[in-house]
């Protein structure tokens, strides 16, 4: 199993990584930035894939790549600005 991190586009320090499901037919992600809590969290999800997929070991390739988010809304939720979407 591949988990790739790429940069969110025209932020700082935000990134999103993510990976499809052994069939295919999902895609798991977490949007983290790059501090010791962003790391946390990238941890907790890659042992959370291992888990749950029953996988020994998960490859964490990083893209040079940024990823273009077109949909403010879409952004704003994987950036968790709530006050953005909860009206």
């Amino acid at each position: 199993m591949i988990v790739t991190v790429r940069k969110l586009q025209d932020t700082q320090h935000e990134y999103i990584a993510y990976t499809k499901s052994l069939c295919g037919k999902a895609t798991y992600f977490v949007c983290f930035e790059d501090s010791i809590w962003g790391a946390v969290n990238l941890h907790s999800f890659i042992e959370m894939l291992k888990i749950f997929f029953k996988q020994k070991k998960v490859e964490l390739k990083l893209s040079d790549k940024a990823l273009s988010v077109k949909n403010k809304e879409i952004l704003s939720l994987l950036q968790n600005k709530q006050d953005n979407y909860l009206d």
